[in-house]
């Protein structure tokens, strides 16, 4: 018991300012993976001469303009 309370005043500030930061990472990672499988896609429809949908295009460079009105 001694233990716990001697720890805690550090582990909870420390666990408060992580939880924060593993959400940062987790996002980001996410959203490398999608623009990943989206450049993916764009080479593939261009390697087989097909045309690049403008949304694609509007989200690769987040134009939200371009995906409002295509």
């Amino acid at each position: 018991m001694s233990l716990l309370t001697d720890i805690s005043p550090v582990v909870i500030p420390v666990l408060a300012l992580l939880v924060p930061i593993v959400g940062v990472i987790a996002w980001a990672a996410v959203r490398i993976t999608q623009m990943n499988l989206l450049h993916e896609t764009v080479r593939q429809l261009s390697a087989n001469g097909q045309p690049i949908p403008p949304e694609l295009t509007a989200r690769i460079t987040g134009d939200k303009q371009s995906e409002l009105t295509a």
